[in-house]
Parts: structure tokens; sequence; C-alpha cells
């Protein structure tokens, strides 16, 4: 090799050393900013609005919740530290996060226009919306209302029913009714039309007495056709009569659009997204400090309709006050639910990769109709 050619091999070599040192000055920065996206030197101050089922502190004084689950998920696959804290009231955490006190706040927390102008927030964790509780009307009066507005609704089938009893009644007469009558008929054959009716009833019904029987072949072989068919026909008027009670429940509850809310004494947590939602329709609410006591509101008798978010509206029914309220299946308005952030926060990018990969996964979708029962 030529003095020549060696010279050029080592300038090469050189040259190479200064764009390999180069490239690691200047991917140096992002390396770092990267590593402290994924781990903050400090754990995180996480505050937690104190709001079952998304987050409550249990009588052990530990944390739980849908919320809790899933943000020690996010936290796992980034490999942050963190220090949950329990805040009961939602202005707290929102000027929390605003002066710095919190670097990230979870729980039953939606995504409303007023909030978005003072805090940021994550991809959704949660979908929700505005759904409202009402005083289930009870009594013997009320029940015997909906049984006739019900039996009215179902005439034509109740009519056929009858028809046919009254058909098998003269069938089994004129099976039964030769050689029958008189004074040799036993005391317990069918020999006329009444006892027929009778028969034909009491067979329906399932109560069987059997004071009055077919004593023919032909007559028996009727019975027997009778008694299975009274099962079907039966079975298929109680059934009727139980699902058109429970849709004339649901759809007299009163609630079906926000129109039906006017008019209403209602009750809402103060500072919640209920209480904005019902402000930017401008009507007027009693403000609550928690659901807990707007729920009492509405079982004494105080209100008319509890407005509030639904996860959390039919879990605290559900567990407290299911004999007295009812949550009808209506929302009022579509909502979701997010990790509220700090304005411009570091942390929203992370998280929000994290929240996509996790509320994406089958696991997940398990976890939350674990805790809302679906």
């Amino acid at each position: 090799m030529s003095d020549r050619t060696a010279g050029s091999l080592v300038s090469l070599l050189r040259l190479l050393q200064v764009l390999l040192t180069f490239g690691a000055f200047l991917t140096a920065p992002l390396d770092c900013a990267l590593a402290a996206e994924r781990r903050p030197i400090a754990p995180l101050r996480v505050a937690v609005y104190d709001l079952p089922p998304y987050g409550a502190v249990g009588a052990d004084g530990a944390l739980s919740g849908v919320s809790v689950d899933l943000w020690r998920r996010v936290a796992e696959e980034l490999e942050w530290e963190y220090k949950l804290t329990p805040v009961s009231q939602m202005e707290s955490i929102l000027s929390g996060l605003e002066q710095g006190h919190f670097d990230a706040a979870i729980g039953a927390i939606t995504i409303t226009p007023e909030r978005e102008a003072r805090v940021d927030f994550s991809y959704p964790a949660h979908r929700s919306g505005v759904a409202v509780a009402l005083r289930k009307e009870t009594g013997p009066l009320l029940a015997v209302v909906s049984y006739a507005m019900v039996a009215a609704d179902l005439g034509s089938l109740i009519v056929g029913m009858l028809a046919l009893l009254l058909l098998l009644s003269v069938v089994i007469w004129l099976i039964e009714r030769p050689g029958r009558s008189g004074a040799e008929a036993p005391e317990d054959s069918v020999v006329n039309l009444r006892d027929g009716l009778y028969w034909a009833v009491v067979t329906m019904t399932t109560v069987g007495y059997g004071d009055k029987t077919p004593k023919t072949p032909l007559g028996r072989l009727v019975a027997v056709v009778w008694m299975l068919s009274s099962l079907v026909l039966v079975s298929f008027l109680s059934a009727s009569l139980v699902s058109r009670l429970t849709a004339e429940r649901v759809q007299n509850s009163g609630i079906r659009d926000e129109s039906d809310l006017r008019g209403k004494k209602l009750a809402a947590v103060a500072q919640s997204s209920s209480a904005e939602y019902l402000d930017g329709l401008h009507l007027k609410y009693e403000k609550y400090d928690n659901l807990t006591e707007a729920l009492a509101s509405l079982a004494n008798g105080r209100s008319n309709a509890v407005v509030n978010s639904e996860g959390a509206l039919r879990f605290l029914v559900a567990a407290r006050f299911a004999e007295v309220i009812l949550v009808p299946r209506v929302l009022l308005a579509p909502a979701y639910m997010a990790i509220a952030l700090p304005e411009h926060s570091p942390l929203k990018k992370p998280i929000d990769r994290a929240l996509i990969k996790i509320t994406a996964s089958p696991e997940w979708k398990s976890v939350e109709d674990r805790y809302f029962g679906r």
C-alpha cells in the first residue's frame, strides 16, 4: 500500500469519527428528553377525585376505583413513580393543577369547555353522559292503574284467550254430555255447559281441583291438549304483562330529553359537569356538596330529579338508593372523562399513548364491565 493510499484511509477514518461524535452530540438532548418524558425525577403528585366507582378511599385507607386502576396501568407502562392524594372538591383539583400542587388528576373528571379553559385533558379515559335520577312512584293505586293500562294494551290477546276458553268449554261439554245427563251421571262429570266452562278455567289456571273431570277417552285427549296449550298461553300472557309493565315504567319516567327538566325541582352537585350542563340550559337547581346529599334530597321528596354523570349516578343508586330511586336509560348529553393536567404539561403525550394502548385492549374492557356491572 502506498503512502498516499494510507493517508487517504486515515483521513477517512478521522472524518467518520468526527461525524459520529457530532451525531451523538445532536441526539443526546433528544435521548435525554425521552428519558425525562418516561421517568420524571420526583414521584408524580396525582389528585384523585373522591367519587366511586372512579376513585374512593376504602375502609383500610387505600384508594381504589376504575380510574385508579387505569392510572396504575398507565404508570406501569411508562415506568413512573407517583403518589395518590384523595380530593373531595372539584374546585380544589382544578386550582391545584393551576397552581402546580398536582401533576395530574384522575377520577370522574368530565371534559367541559369551562374546565378546558383552565387545564389540559388527556385522551378520553372513560365514556360517560349526563343522566337523571327520579324517585320511584309506589303505592297500590299506582300499581292497579298501571296494570289496568297494560291490560288494555293487551286487550286483543286477552279477548282471544277468553274466546278459546269458551270454545273449549263447548267442546268438552259436547264430548262428555251424551249418556251422562240425568241422575246416573257421577258428580264429577261434565254434564252441562256451566260445568264445561268451570273445568276449562280450572285447567287453564293449573289449579286442577279434580271435582270435574272428563270420563270419555276423547274427552281426556282434549284435556291433555288443553293442559299443554294452557301452559303456553298463560306463560305468554305473563311475559307480555311483565314486559309491558317494565316498558311503561321507563316510558312514564317523565324524562326523555332536556326539555322535560323544565318545571321540575332539580338537584346537582356544585361545580360538577352536570351543574355546568344545567347552567348552560339556564335551569335553576339546588346545589349540594356531594352526590349522596343530592340523592338523599330526592329520596326525601325535597327535589324531583338529580342530574349527574351516568356512571357515578347508577353506581350510588344501586348501592344505597335502589328501593326508592331509579335511573332511566336516557342520556341527556354525551360526555367523556379524562386525566386532567396542568396546561402545556409534558406528561400529556406519553399519557395519551399509554391510554390509547390500554383502553383498546379486551382486558381493560372486562375491567370496566366489572366496575359498572355491564
